[in-house]
């Protein structure tokens, strides 16, 4: 059987310069040069192509690739360099797409449409379950090929497949006041007093978080819009809250003034306002009176005592909170391994100025903890260990501090053995502190992890909610939710936004693998291997093995048939 007979016509193939751009399976091609490419990727070159010769905004773009998902810039950016690696453009010298600063890019090769004809393995890889039917020996199928392309005119691609479920930010999350706190500006000459204001404003949120009559959004989240220029309004509506805590810190020498604001953003009015000058030794004064504040506006009564009772005095020590406040500034950039270095470091000298600061233990062992997950240790069993005996030491010193019981958690799931210690843990920290988005991650793992994968896929939409600017982990940990109860679009898609978010991510692609394996995908999960293998070739099942605690061994068993499938060793 010749090529043309054994055909099927597939109308979305476009010609790009010399290429061969073929949406439906994601591929570029020139002679016998095929290149494969991510599936956003591939949106992404759609939406240029579609808007040949004209400046395509970043905005169109995130709005076109990556609807009803949060990512940074950078998701676009990466994307724009996978595909000028994939043409061999030069963005100095571009011959395919053409940076436009401060307004987008344009696709500045020539663009044809073209009725492609592909091979029957192409269709066949394309979709499996039709291409039998489409066999040109089937008197209906130039018919249905036909019906095929006049639908296809009326009806866009959607490369991306099913979309992942987004909270619906129409309506409030609870029926509970909610409350999002801004980053406080600097208004000191010194940019290096950065770290204080920081510090001030996780203070804030940390002390608001604790009463379970709020919603109170997460930090990731609102220092989401530090130095953003949106309104208040607009920040409202996007992280869908009923107020906004927003203020601004001046200081000069020991002298401090703290100018704060709570807006209702149903009408952009002040509910309260306050301007407090004070000595750095005032700080967790000030800090009690500003929550004691908001809270009494908020809920139109004082707080009651155990709201403010974990944080109330941290520490006597004036100095020791100044080193927290400058190694939780380093800590919480999840940056590398240098970075977690210094924050350890400025949290050892806020325990030796204070050997009693529970919250320096408790994020020291935090730090142990981000070693041990990210193989920035020599010996993972007795980093763990350690982080351990940190949170124990936090918990003896403040027994109701939410975040040492956190960290003892994670520490009790990255042994692997101890689920019931590990969900006791986690659960204290939230009857503690309800609002905390991590927290209930961690709880989604352990659930999953135990073999009630349901309840920890709400957990994790529970805590996208409270955290709606959720780092790339969150998709992360909802995919592998999706890939234990078998719905393998939806884990697709969470892996995939997940590394729109964070690309050089290696778990995202590995469980990616996995999932495409499983699915019957084998070509996109060996690209999806190769990509993994090309940065790290020392990868092995057996280490994947050992990282992640399934309590039922045929889930685990799952998995690395997956990885295997996928072409891993």
């Amino acid at each position: 059987m010749d090529t043309q007979s054994a055909s099927a016509l597939i109308p979305d193939a476009v010609r790009i310069g010399e290429w061969t751009f073929r949406a439906n399976v994601f591929r570029l091609e020139s002679g016998k040069n095929i290149i494969k490419l991510e599936p956003r990727v591939a949106k992404l070159l759609t939406c240029l192509a579609d808007n040949a010769g004209t400046v395509v905004s970043r905005e169109f773009l995130m709005e076109k690739v990556w609807p009803g998902t949060i990512v940074g810039d950078e998701a676009i950016t990466n994307a724009i360099n996978k595909l000028r690696k994939a043409f061999g453009d030069d963005r100095q010298n571009p011959r395919v797409i053409e940076t436009i600063p401060k307004a987008g890019y344009r696709l500045i090769a020539n663009v044809e449409s073209l009725v492609a004809i592909v091979d029957e393995e192409a269709a066949d890889n394309a979709h499996p379950a039709k291409s039998r039917w489409l066999h040109s020996s089937n008197p209906y199928a130039l018919i249905f090929v036909v019906l095929l392309f006049i639908v296809a005119l009326w009806s866009p691609l959607d490369l991306d497949g099913p979309k992942l479920p987004v909270p619906d930010t129409s309506v409030p999350l609870l029926t509970k006041p909610s409350l999002a706190v801004l980053p406080f500006d600097n208004l000191s000459q010194d940019p290096a007093q950065e770290y204080y204001t920081d510090g001030v404003t996780d203070d804030i949120i940390t002390r608001l978080a604790i009463n379970s009559e709020l919603v109170v959004i997460t930090r990731d989240s609102s220092f989401f819009y530090k130095d953003a220029r949106l309104d208040i309004k607009a920040i409202s509506e996007k992280l869908n809250v009923d107020y906004i805590l927003s203020g601004s810190i001046r200081r000069s020498g020991e002298q401090l003034v703290l100018n704060v604001q709570l807006i209702n953003t149903a009408n952009g009015a002040h509910t309260w306002a306050q301007q407090f000058s004070y000595t750095a030794d005032d700080l967790f004064r000030v800090e009690n009176e500003i929550t004691q504040s908001v809270i009494t506006a908020l809920l139109n009564k004082p707080p009651n005592d155990f709201s403010l009772k974990p944080l109330t005095m941290p520490t006597t020590h004036t100095h020791a909170h100044e080193y927290l406040l400058l190694g939780r500034h380093h800590f919480y950039k999840f940056a590398s391994k240098e970075e977690n270095i210094k924050a350890r470091n400025l949290f050892r000298e806020a325990i030796e100025l204070d050997p009693n600061y529970a919250l320096a233990y408790a994020l020291l062992g935090w730090t142990h903890i981000f070693a041990a997950m990210n193989g920035w240790t020599d010996d993972r069993a007795i980093t763990l260990k350690r982080a351990e005996q940190l949170a124990s030491k936090a918990i003896d010193l403040q027994p109701e501090l939410p975040l040492s019981y956190y960290v003892r958690g994670l520490t009790y799931r990255e042994q692997g053995d101890k689920f019931i210690e590990a969900l006791g843990e986690v659960e204290t920290a939230l009857k503690f502190d309800p609002n905390n988005a991590n927290a209930n991650v961690l709880l989604a793992t352990l659930l999953y992890y135990a073999g009630r994968p349901q309840v920890g896929l709400e957990r994790i939409k529970d805590a996208m909610k409270i955290n709606p600017h959720h780092p790339y982990n969150y998709h992360f940990h909802l995919g592998q939710a999706y890939f234990v109860l078998r719905q393998y679009d939806e884990a697709m898609d969470a892996f995939q936004q997940g590394l729109a978010s964070n690309p050089a991510a290696e778990r995202l692609r590995v469980w990616l693998a996995a999932t495409y394996a499983q699915s019957g995908d084998i070509d996109n999960a060996n690209w999806e291997a190769e990509q993994v293998l090309s940065s790290n070739p020392d990868f092995s099942v057996a280490r994947m093995e050992k990282s992640f605690h399934f309590k039922d061994p045929s889930e685990l068993k799952h998995f690395t048939d997956g990885l295997r499938l996928a072409g891993f060793k």
